[in-house]
């Protein structure tokens, strides 16, 4: 019997793409349309291959070109007007600095 072949990793990349978010060893590629596609790779993997994707919390990355606001606290952010969760240390970095000097500051940083 023959095995359906993942898609390669460029395939999955297209702007349509919003966040990723980590399940144990396996990672959830989040779709603008709302669809959903699970990989067997860690986020730290993406991470690596996506540098230009911001690192929230242990849990997420999210393309910034789709985050459309912030809380006033700066601990609850929006892709698509949907609330996302932000790590209590990438929070106070935006509390600090503001949105646009630190976004590219954490990217890459371990949260």
């Amino acid at each position: 019997m023959k095995e359906k072949p993942q898609p390669r990793w460029p395939a999955l990349i297209t702007p349509e793409l919003t966040h990723l978010s980590s399940c144990d060893n396996y990672t959830y590629l989040h779709y603008k349309d709302g669809s959903k596609k699970l990989m067997s790779r860690t986020l730290k993997d993406w991470q690596q291959r996506l540098p230009h994707f911001l690192r929230i919390g242990r849990r997420f990355l999210v393309a910034p070109d789709h985050i459309t606001g912030w809380s006033d606290d700066y601990t609850t952010g929006y892709i698509n007007h949907q609330p996302f969760k932000v790590s209590r240390r990438a929070a106070g970095m935006l509390r600090k600095e503001g949105p646009t000097s630190t976004l590219y500051r954490f990217k890459n940083q371990r949260l």
